[in-house]
């Protein structure tokens, strides 16, 4: 198709300053070309009377290149889970990054952006930041260039598992390679070492903290129930704090705690990987679901899918229902929930709010398609 008209819809795009108001959306030739109300009709018509209307929605942290230990199609889990973009969080490296992008990314419906890991191999077997051997800064600064339309960031994980006796050292590499590249780190954090304080005094603006709200000991909120100084001097130098729900990386009590103290997530992602799914993690929708049940408002949620990602990681044209943007929408249903469901620890709570993607209208090229969930 090359021109669709969604009718009536609530449209829902903070950074325009559309909430809920009564409105249509006309994609033409790939791109969002009108947006208001009464608008003529042109092409295919999609009633969205009973919907909320919003960009597509976008997964900052994904794990879709299939030959790492935790990849799928990215398919699988961007658009059929309600994610029009997704970004890869360091499933490849400098050595496995053009067999990612010639036969995963370039091939797929969703559109896929990398955070290319500091470990040359990326994320094939784990443990990618134990030896220093296994980091090429050369060869990483220079994939980095050579696909700067693609590669929007460097990822590196920060837990005892993956660093092992190396410690804080390949984050300091890390820090130093983005930096010199322009580019933000997006960071993942778990079991120390290294100590996340140590961890955010290298972030500058633009970085990311993801697993935020993990709740394991020496993370975000210290044992005298206080946020860590580090992470509020991190958020005033303009650090990103990432929800990064994942299958241990999200405590429902933690992101209460947090709320309650004002320290709020700045963007929500799902960590989707082949161990979580099918569960606890979902979508997009799902993790969304959690945070609005636990007092994040639904603006605010669909703001952090949406403009907030594509503005920190510089993903131009998406994000916006704003003529002349790449044409992403998603058909999102907000009900009444009593579902229960579980953080990454084991806790359940009943959702007040479901939030789901009934519908993906999205470009390929100039074309429209439609994915209906």
């Amino acid at each position: 198709m090359r021109s669709v008209t969604i009718k009536n819809g609530m449209l829902l795009s903070p950074v325009n300053g559309l909430m809920g108001e009564r409105g249509d959306v006309i994609l033409r030739d790939g791109r969002i070309a009108q947006v208001g109300e009464g608008l003529p009709e042109k092409g295919e018509v999609i009633d969205a009377s009973s919907l909320y209307v919003t960009p597509g929605f976008i997964d900052i942290h994904t794990h879709v290149y299939p030959k790492s230990f935790l990849g799928l199609e990215p398919d699988v889990l961007g658009l059929e889970r309600g994610a029009t973009t997704v970004l890869d969080a360091g499933s490849s490296g400098s050595d496995t990054y053009d067999d990612f992008k010639t036969n995963y990314i370039d091939k797929a419906q969703t559109k896929v952006f990398t955070l290319l890991n500091i470990s040359k191999e990326g994320i094939l077997r784990g443990h990618e930041l134990n030896d220093p051997s296994k980091i090429n800064v050369e060869a990483c600064e220079r994939v980095a260039r050579e696909h700067a339309d693609n590669i929007v960031g460097i990822k590196a994980r920060a837990s005892s598992s993956v660093v092992g006796e190396e410690g804080l050292r390949p984050i300091v590499v890390a820090a130093r390679t983005a930096h010199e590249l322009g580019l933000p780190l997006f960071v993942h954090v778990g079991n120390f070492p290294p100590a996340l304080m140590t961890v955010l005094d290298l972030l500058e603006k633009g970085d990311g903290i993801t697993h935020t709200y993990h709740g394991k000991p020496g993370g975000i909120v210290t044992e005298e129930g206080k946020i860590l100084p580090q992470a509020l001097h991190a958020r005033a130098r303009g650090v990103q704090f990432d929800v990064g729900h994942g299958i241990e990386s999200f405590s429902f009590k933690t992101y209460e705690k947090a709320l309650t103290l004002g320290f709020d997530c700045d963007t929500i992602s799902t960590d989707l990987h082949v161990e979580n799914y099918e569960g606890p993690v979902y979508s997009i929708a799902a993790v969304m679901s959690k945070l609005v049940s636990l007092g994040e408002s639904f603006p605010d949620a669909v703001r952090k899918v949406t403009s907030a990602p594509a503005a920190q990681f510089h993903l131009k044209g998406l994000g916006q229902l704003k003529p002349g943007m790449i044409g992403d929408v998603n058909l999102v249903s907000l009900t009444d929930s009593d579902d229960v469901v579980a953080d990454s620890t084991g806790d359940t709570i009943s959702l007040k709010k479901k939030v789901e993607v009934i519908e993906s209208v999205y470009s390929k090229g100039e074309n429209i398609e439609r994915y209906r969930h």
